[in-house]
């Protein structure tokens, strides 16, 4: 599906992007309703492939300060990787995707209906990369001080994977963050610097809410998958 850059490298692919307010995290489910004509195009589009060809980019769209500035997007987004799409009765489409590697993007063009960008693929997290013990254990102690006084449940400790890389996207998708934090930590390259971050925002939201008495109600709705 993708068209690789005469450079010949690997990591460089044109994709389909679609931008939106949101950010997807790397093994986080998100279902999408297409409608839109643009949107219909790369359902039908996507559907001439082989699943494993089935995939776009999402990319975080900024905010128009007025409807006479064009649409604008961050330039990192995540390869959203089709799990499963169908057609309704109605035209529209549906389907359910899961974030896969993030990108950055070289090139927009624009000759097709819909977005389509020449990007970069950021390296893979290795699961061997050198991250401190403790500073996972204290990002997640942090975490789990978090849950605590917002009532959340996303399991025991010890269903929590153990591998940073994982736990680093499980807490950015799972915590209460600002959509530009999540883009913040989305852009941050390596798993270290990610969870170090991840335990200043949480350290910072911990000494916010003991200090408040009501809480807002949070249930977790985003799927996460770990494969």
């Amino acid at each position: 599906m993708s068209e690789q850059f005469e450079s010949g490298s690997a990591s460089q692919m044109r994709i389909p992007l679609f931008p939106l307010n949101t950010v997807l995290v790397p093994g986080l489910v998100m279902p999408l309703r297409l409608f839109e004509p643009r949107y219909l195009l790369l359902a039908e589009t996507l559907m001439e492939y082989e699943e494993s060809d089935r995939y776009f980019g999402i990319v975080k769209s900024i905010a128009k300060p007025s409807p006479e500035i064009e649409l604008t997007i961050h330039t990192v987004g995540t390869i959203a990787q089709v799990q499963s799409i169908k057609s309704n009765d109605d035209g529209e489409f549906e389907l359910v995707a899961v974030g896969s590697r993030r990108f950055r993007i070289l090139e927009l063009h624009q000759d097709l209906m819909y977005l389509t960008a020449d990007v970069e693929l950021y390296p893979e997290e290795s699961t061997t990369e050198m991250v401190d013990p403790l500073l996972l254990k204290d990002t997640l102690d942090v975490f789990d001080k978090y849950r605590e006084v917002l009532g959340v449940s996303l399991g025991s400790e010890s269903t929590m994977p153990d591998d940073p890389h994982i736990v680093s996207y499980l807490i950015t998708a799972a915590a209460m963050l600002t959509l530009d934090e999540r883009q913040l930590l989305l852009e941050i390259l390596s798993t270290d610097m990610r969870l170090r971050e991840i335990r200043r925002i949480l350290k910072r939201e911990n000494a916010i809410l003991k200090q408040v008495r009501c809480f807002p109600t949070f249930e977790p709705t985003d799927d996460f998958s770990l494969n």
